[in-house]
């Protein structure tokens, strides 16, 4: 508690005094003193301080009486020598005595902030996309100046530059090919936590093509956003390649879908032809008329992957006339086709349709080789086959431990499909990544929900449309535990309910991809698919990506490279690997090397890092174009290779829209407390902040706290008063 304020000139035995009579006695703050930029507060550390303060200053009064009013040696000082000495020893006395109970000294040193002024300038190629980009480049440039020399002298003034990543670099060189304004304004909220932000400047042409909405995340910051918008908002005629969905992966001589999404602007009936090329090789192509001025369309395509490798395709829809952008009038994508014939061995007990479904659905693909086992004796060479379907086994009659322990040895990836003859309790023994607790009661009927967030392999527009409309699968009455390396693709809706319980899920265990379905009868869904569609696509969509995913093996020895067939130019080439000993155990006691070899056939070495128990290497960016690469360990005396390769393609993000995007930087600015302002009227803009709507300065004060005994001029205070006792009392003759 604050008892008085009172000047900085008071003694410090009148502090005391005060501090005596003041009727408020706690432990705490018992006295406050104002300077210009500080205040201090003297404490006491010792419990019922103001008795221990009232018994030394009985005691002080007690000795000085003593010392210099009953002794009868100071009979010939007069009155005035007598007070001088008796003030000297009570005021030494008591300074001591009062150390002794650890006050101690709160200072609160109030300090003012000035307003921070922050600039972000969109750093990106859509900035300067106009007919003259040399003069959009100079206009921009110019206001940077502008500002830095009309606010520089009243504020702090910091520069963001922004693309991809926010940075502070002073030049503009507008060749960023991304615009992340979210994750501008939360460098902004990072970097000055807790700093007096009086203003956000952000120059730009608000298209983000990155990262969140920005005006989502004004609910984040507590200083106004004032903007300059830059670019046209002309709505011109346009057709462009918006974007492209493909998996990166497919097996030769399997077909492989595309999705391309088409947006046309002020092109209203015109015909215009998309088509997917190879080289100048023109694969497919459809015809499409736009009905109105703002028209958005996705077509799929179904092509073959021929060729093993590389394989580079371009989508392109055709120009229209006075079309200024054509850049977006096409866009690439590579995609890796792997050659290796797929093995993949299907085990039943008795024959079963869910069987047939899968069986047909892989023999119409090129590069499946199935076979079916619906008795014993099952093959005991599994070595040979990349995939084993386990239909509704184990049952009660048949463990099946020795398959699933060479397939454990051998990292041999497991379809589960779970049915009424699966004996739960030994399924869970096994610990493949699911654990399923039956409850009382018979089975289920459930239908399949899509899971959102599924990204292990994409499944098509089309498949996901008819997916909710397929018959249910017969599930058990249980409840469902998967690992936390396994993802659900599959919900199961139960009575019109959407619920947590998969139905379809993915993962890996111990190194090795496994899957379960957990219901019997997906041989209605090909029958449903043809019978609404008439064709099989669907059904075959969903089997060919499943056992695409599962069949797929990274490589069949100790030593694992794991990495994306295609990278963008702006994100880092990132490669992991695995290594395991002789028992499958995972080791890091090798270092792992690998030579990445360009189009022109020069060489990059790396070593990866080791993190965990896995190794890691981040190559950084690079340039375009085709890569391969050769990485090796040592094991023991044995040295492991793994081979493979993978493409740098461009990103052209910047180019599909130019169309400027003012209202999005209306909003930042009207929902944050600011305004909008055009590049001719920023001159009204650094007005405001200079006198109409000038940012305050913010005040606050910071504690210090320190004791007294380790103030060292206290001692030097203490030893001149008793000095100057001892010497006055020699030179009036007081032994």
């Amino acid at each position: 508690m604050i008892y008085r304020l009172i000047p900085p000139t008071i003694s410090a035995l009148f502090y005391y005094v005060i501090i005596l009579i003041n009727p408020y006695f706690k432990k705490g703050v018992t006295y406050i003193y104002d300077f210009q930029n500080s205040l201090d507060l003297i404490s006491f550390g010792t419990k019922y301080w103001f008795i221990h303060l009232l018994a030394v200053l009985a005691a002080a009064l007690g000795i000085v009486i003593l010392l210099y009013f009953k002794n009868k040696a100071n009979s010939e000082l007069s009155k005035i020598q007598i007070r001088i000495l008796s003030a000297l020893r009570f005021v030494s006395f008591f300074l001591i005595a009062v150390l002794l109970l650890a006050p101690f000294l709160r200072s609160l040193k109030k300090i003012s902030q000035n307003p921070l002024i922050i600039a972000a300038w969109d750093n990106s190629s859509s900035m300067i996309s106009g007919p003259d980009s040399t003069a959009l480049s100079t206009e921009i440039k110019a206001l940077k100046k502008e500002l830095n020399d009309k606010l520089g002298n009243d504020f702090e003034l910091v520069n963001y530059n922004f693309g991809e990543e926010p940075g502070t670099k002073d030049e503009l060189s507008f060749n960023a090919k991304r615009s992340n304004y979210s994750e501008m304004l939360n460098t902004v909220s990072n970097n000055h936590f807790n700093q007096n932000i009086g203003a956000l400047i952000l120059v730009g042409d608000g298209i983000y093509n990155q990262g969140r909405n920005p005006v989502n995340q004004l609910s984040d910051i507590n200083f106004p956003v004032y903007t300059i918008g830059f670019g046209d908002t002309t709505i011109v005629a346009d057709s462009r390649i918006q974007n492209i969905r493909v998996n990166r992966t497919a097996f030769s001589g399997n077909k492989f879908p595309v999705e391309v999404d088409v947006h046309f602007s002020k092109v209203r009936n015109k015909v215009l032809k998309l088509s997917v090329v190879k080289g100048n090789e023109e694969l497919q192509s459809v015809m499409i008329t736009p009905p109105n001025d703002n028209y958005f369309i996705s077509r799929e395509f179904i092509l073959d992957a021929d060729q093993t490798g590389l394989q580079h395709y371009t989508a392109k829809i055709e120009t229209v006339e006075n079309e200024q952008n054509t850049k977006n009038n096409s866009a690439g994508f590579v995609i890796n086709v792997l050659e290796n014939k797929q093995k993949i061995l299907i085990l039943s007990d008795g024959s079963h349709p869910d069987i047939g479904a899968i069986k047909y659905t892989l023999e119409e693909q090129k590069t499946y080789d199935v076979s079916v086992f619906t008795a014993e004796p099952y093959p005991s060479n599994l070595n040979d086959y990349n995939l084993i379907i386990l239909n509704q086994l184990p049952t009660s009659g048949k463990s099946i431990a020795q398959v699933i322990e060479n397939a454990q040895a051998g990292r041999l990836p497991v379809l589960f499909i779970v049915g009424s003859k699966t004996f739960l309790p030994q399924l869970n023994t096994f610990d493949q990544g699911a654990k399923i607790t039956p409850l009382a009661g018979s089975g289920e009927e459930a239908q399949p929900v899509f899971n959102p967030i599924y990204a292990t392999f994409r499944l098509s527009e089309d498949f996901l449309e008819v997916l909710p409309k397929f018959p249910p699968l017969n599930v058990a009455y249980a409840d469902y535990e998967l690992d936390a390396d396994f993802t659900t693709l599959l919900y199961q809706k139960l009575k019109n309910i959407e619920t947590g319980k998969p139905l379809m899920a993915t993962g890996k265990k111990n190194g090795r991809k496994v899957g379960f379905i957990f219901g019997e009868g997906i041989w209605r869904w090909r029958l449903f698919d043809y019978y609404q569609n008439q064709s099989h696509d669907r059904f075959n969509e969903l089997i060919n990506q499943l056992i695409q995913y599962l069949a797929l093996r990274e490589n069949e020895d100790n030593f694992i490279v794991e990495f994306q067939p295609v990278y963008s130019e702006t994100d880092d080439v990132i490669l992991n690997a695995e290594v395991y000993n002789d028992a499958f155990e995972r080791i890091t006691t090798g270092e792992v090397n690998i030579t990445l070899k360009n189009f022109d056939n020069e060489d990059f070495n790396f070593t990866f890092d080791v993190q965990g128990e896995d190794y890691f290497l981040n190559a950084g960016h690079l340039p375009l174009g085709d890569y391969t690469f050769d990485a090796k360990v040592d094991i023991g005396t044995e040295e492991y290779n793994e081979t493979g390769s993978f493409t740098v393609v461009p990103v052209n993000l910047e180019d599909v829209v130019t169309r400027a995007d003012h209202n999005t930087l209306y909003q930042l600015a009207s929902l944050s407390g600011g305004k909008f302002y055009l590049p001719a009227s920023a001159g009204q803009l650094i007005d405001e902040l200079k006198s109409g709507n000038k940012p305050k300065t913010v005040n606050y004060y910071q504690e210090m706290v320190n004791e007294l005994l380790n103030f060292k001029w206290l001692f030097f205070v203490l030893l001149l008063i008793l000095s100057v006792e001892w010497f006055l009392r020699k030179y009036w003759g007081v032994y």
